[in-house]
């Protein structure tokens, strides 16, 4: 396939029906697992955090 190709309409919407797209379910479930893991990332960046500042606080830092 040639690179001009590749910027006609006609080409891209024969390119995008050659993508697997993932069913709804997968997607939903998928979609949780990222954002779940993202708000438990957060609380660990959070709370490691407070951690420093308690020990910077002890140490007479802050």
């Amino acid at each position: 396939m040639k690179i001009r190709e590749w910027f006609k309409i006609k080409e891209i919407r024969t390119q995008i029906k050659k993508i697997h797209w993932l069913e709804k379910d997968k997607l939903v479930k998928n979609s949780g697992i990222v954002i779940g893991f993202t708000f438990l990332m957060g609380l660990f960046f959070y709370a490691s955090d407070g951690i420093i500042v308690i020990i910077f606080k002890m140490l007479g830092l802050s």
